[in-house]
């Protein structure tokens, strides 16, 4: 099954063989992580690490359960909505976990057990007023998307593909004063970089907290809301060491649980501006990066 326009293009990176993926990711983890795979928080990311354009490979997904079923707490962290986490847990054939959504304004548990399949156990909003007219201002028909658990609130339609949650177009006068998780804006007239130092220009980052994507999109959140903070919450909630956590991504919004696991791990497609903030780098999606480094917290 294709994600088209969710998932990152092919890195390009040269194939490098999985079981040397494995050993460079084995002798890369510190010192001192635990050997009890009970003990150990795995934070994945989910578009350009979990999955490529056809989903989970078979790798990714006999990393992912072998990992579980070892006891570890593997954890989708994602800045996607929970609606759209949804689909994720499909790709990995798993119907139960915890997943940081919303670049970690909303904490959720998937449990079959539960009304609907989920639980949402904590959840941060902000007021997109300011940020939305400061945009509009700034990149005058910007698309706007307001999101809710059920899905988003948007301005005009995005480009097909690009929101797989459900969606309902509202005069923007209606989004102004919707608490909300997350604000998405979307320019896909404008390049990426040029994007990225338009909104990085706006002193919305004194507020808010931003990151943009590998096309011309940019998710503002809560202020002082990251998936490191999401994160560190389940961790303590779980009852975890930090010294066990690993975190897994490729993109700016990744950072700050790159930085705050004891073993950030950056992927093969990460730019160089991610790499940097990591402590080590694994090979890309498409080679099984991500899996790579389960593998080796299990044959640690």
């Amino acid at each position: 099954m294709s994600i088209p326009l969710l998932t990152p293009p092919p890195s390009g990176e040269e194939a490098i063989p999985f079981p040397e993926l494995v050993d460079r990711a084995r002798e890369a983890l510190p010192d001192d992580f635990p050997e009890d795979p009970s003990m150990v928080l795995i934070a994945l990311d989910v578009d350009g690490t979990l999955l490529r354009s056809d989903g989970a490979s078979p790798e990714v997904q006999r990393s992912f359960h072998d990992l579980v079923d070892a006891g570890a707490s593997v954890v989708i962290a994602s800045g996607r909505g929970v609606n759209a986490v949804r689909p994720v847990f499909e790709y990995v054939g798993s119907d139960q976990g915890w997943a940081v959504c919303s670049n970690g304004a909303v904490t959720a548990r998937w449990d079959p057990a539960v009304r609907g399949g989920v639980e949402v156990v904590a959840q941060r909003c902000f007021d997109p007023t300011v940020a939305i007219d400061t945009l509009l201002e700034a990149v005058p028909g910007i698309l706007l998307g307001v999101e809710e658990l059920t899905g988003y609130f948007i301005s005009e339609p995005f480009p097909s593909g690009e929101l797989i949650e459900q969606h309902w177009v509202t005069p923007v006068d209606q989004l102004r004063g919707r608490m909300t998780p997350k604000l998405v804006g979307r320019a896909p007239w404008i390049d990426r970089d040029d994007f990225d130092g338009i909104v990085h220009g706006l002193g919305l980052g004194e507020r808010h907290e931003l990151a943009v994507g590998w096309t011309s999109w940019v998710d503002i959140g809560p202020g002082g809301c990251t998936k490191a903070t999401g994160l560190e919450s389940l961790t303590e909630q779980l009852g975890l060491p930090h010294a066990g956590t690993v975190a897994i991504g490729d993109g700016t919004n990744d950072v700050p649980m790159l930085r705050w696991a004891a073993h950030g791990v950056a992927m093969g497609g990460a730019s160089l501006e991610v790499r940097a903030e990591a402590d080590a780098v694994t090979g890309a999606v498409e080679h099984d990066g991500a899996a790579a480094v389960m593998r080796a917290i299990l044959e640690r």
